[in-house]
């Protein structure tokens, strides 16, 4: 634990404890990045070849010979 919370000695020392957590952000922002991706990804996959029950309820008949009230 003193190497994380100990004062620095020289100005040009790096601060150890922000490099860390500046990776461990990066890694988070990128884990989350996949995973939106992967997620709009599957949907594409999924959404291609089926019609979903709503989009069928959707579509109104097509007699033409009749009007809509």
């Amino acid at each position: 634990m003193n190497l994380l919370l100990r004062p620095l000695e020289h100005q040009s020392d790096p601060v150890w404890s922000v490099i860390i957590l500046t990776f461990l952000a990066a890694a988070l922002a990128f884990g989350y990045i996949v995973y939106i991706l992967r997620e709009a990804f599957a949907e594409l996959e999924n959404g291609r070849t089926d019609t979903t029950k709503q989009e069928e309820l959707l579509q109104l008949p097509s007699d033409g010979d009749q009007s809509c009230p």
